[in-house]
């Protein structure tokens, strides 16, 4: 399967406004998280997403990015489900993936009544 997991964690980020519940959605501690949107704004010389006490939310490159992100997050789906690698779904049907540990992870999604898992 491909993917880049920092964008599934910047979406996630994004729709939820907030690291912690963001973490529980995708199966990662808050830190793991924190990690990833930090690797981001890196790898992109700019700051994505502006933190308080009380709110994350998405700075105005944010903004600009989160449109990118969604669709190379489609894309990616699109390209593992013609290769069979997951069902075609909408995000209802969207794999979690679990760190197993190492390079080592699991995904995990329901279709049509029916849960899935691949180890990878």
């Amino acid at each position: 399967m491909i993917e880049d997991f920092r964008l599934k964690v910047f979406e996630t980020v994004a729709q939820l406004g907030s690291f912690t519940a963001a973490a529980r959605k995708l199966g990662v501690s808050q830190p793991a998280v924190s990690q990833h949107i930090n690797e981001l704004e890196k790898h992109m010389g700019t700051k994505l997403v502006s933190r308080s006490r009380a709110e994350v939310s998405l700075t105005p490159e944010g903004h600009r990015f989160r449109s990118y992100a969604h669709q190379i997050l489609h894309w990616y789906e699109a390209a593992n489900a013609a290769f069979g690698l997951i069902p075609s779904s909408d995000d209802s049907h969207t794999p979690l993936t679990l760190k197993l540990g190492g390079d080592k992870q699991a995904l995990v999604w329901s279709h049509e009544g029916d849960i899935h898992i691949t180890l990878e």
